[in-house]
């Protein structure tokens, strides 16, 4: 947003006071949480109050609120239809409406009971690595790799009784091991604004969760990937016959190397690798912001950045953008330049 021009000046809102104090935003507001009644009319409070005229969710309690109280808000809004943002934030649902529509997604079973462990995993090779996950729920909420029934009966029973996340809320599906992608997207009534395709290289404190995963990416980079991209297109046209908002579709290889939709977050940029998105010719937040005051801009890279760029994002360290062309030549004290493999 501080990239655009002319320059907007950003409003922001936040049920936690010490967020609101950290945030760089021009002004602040302390709302009630996005599952509390009062929500809908504190954010038209200050709507009002500061004459916005465009909104920006940041997570999916706050799409899912904006959503059911659309008509209740007096600008247009730029958010997918409210049956697809349901469907998007029910994994498992999400699934089987891509599996009829034959694009890919990994093979997948909704757990109904502890009893149903046993035959699932019956369903594929023995000795397969399976992931067990919640199948609503952000930032790999109750995700995990499992290889039999026993580990996998401990796993929803510790999430079961620590955080009351119901066995039935949970899927198993199959391991993929490829490549990690997160493709953005934003889209006016039918026509795509601008798409980039990105690759998540290495997480937050993923030596210290069972998976090795986690949502937050600590190194990322934009890539051209012709068959995520293609597919994460897709994806969004078969959710809606003319889309609009913001779509941002997440995708693993397969063993074969196909890439497969894992969840798609709608309404909202990712978390994590905004930065990116504002790379190369194009600026997809303006873009969304133009659109959302219905004055949609053409993109110069309607397809996204062609040159490589990584993101670098660690705790207490400002995100920072390195050029792939900088990292192919570094220098040791006392040695000679140490030449860096590209990618």
């Amino acid at each position: 947003l501080r990239r655009m021009t002319p320059p907007s000046r950003v409003v922001g809102i936040n049920d936690d006071p010490f967020m609101l104090k950290q945030s760089c935003a021009d002004r602040n507001y302390l709302c009630p949480a996005p599952d509390e009644k009062l929500f809908i009319d504190s954010v038209l409070d200050v709507v009002k109050r500061e004459r916005v005229n465009v909104i920006i969710p940041t997570d999916d309690n706050i799409v899912k609120a904006f959503s059911d109280a659309r008509r209740r808000v007096p600008i247009p809004w730029l958010l997918p239809r409210r049956r697809t943002i349901d469907l998007c934030q029910d994994k498992f649902a999400l699934g089987e409406f891509f599996r009829r529509r034959k694009i890919p997604v990994p093979r997948t079973y909704a757990v109904r009971s502890l009893r149903d462990l046993e035959a699932i995993f019956t369903r594929f090779p023995q000795g397969s690595l399976l992931w067990c996950r919640a199948r609503r729920g952000a930032r790999a909420v109750g995700a995990a790799p499992v290889m039999t029934a026993e580990q996998a009966r401990a796993w929803i029973t510790l999430w079961r009784d620590l955080r009351g996340v119901a066995v039935s809320d949970f899927t198993l599906s199959e391991y993929l091991p490829g490549r990690h992608f997160i493709v953005p997207s934003v889209w006016s009534n039918g026509t795509l604004l601008r798409v980039q395709a990105t690759e998540v290289l290495s997480y937050f404190a993923a030596g210290n969760n069972p998976s090795g995963i986690f949502s937050l990416s600590s190194l990322a980079k934009t890539v051209v990937a012709d068959k995520a991209l293609r597919t994460a297109l897709d994806a969004v046209r078969a959710l809606e016959r003319r889309p609009t908002g913001a779509f941002s579709v997440e995708l693993k290889e397969t063993v074969d190397g196909v890439p497969a939709i894992t969840e798609i977050n709608v309404g909202r940029f990712p978390a994590g690798i905004t930065t990116l998105l504002a790379l190369g010719k194009d600026n997809m937040v303006k873009l969304f912001v133009a659109a959302a005051t219905g004055k949609p801009a053409i993109a110069a890279e309607p397809l996204g950045c062609a040159k490589e760029y990584y993101l670098v994002r660690d705790i207490d360290l400002e995100p920072g953008i390195v050029p792939a062309a900088k990292l192919f030549t570094l220098t040791r004290p006392g040695r000679l330049p140490l030449r860096a493999k590209p990618g």
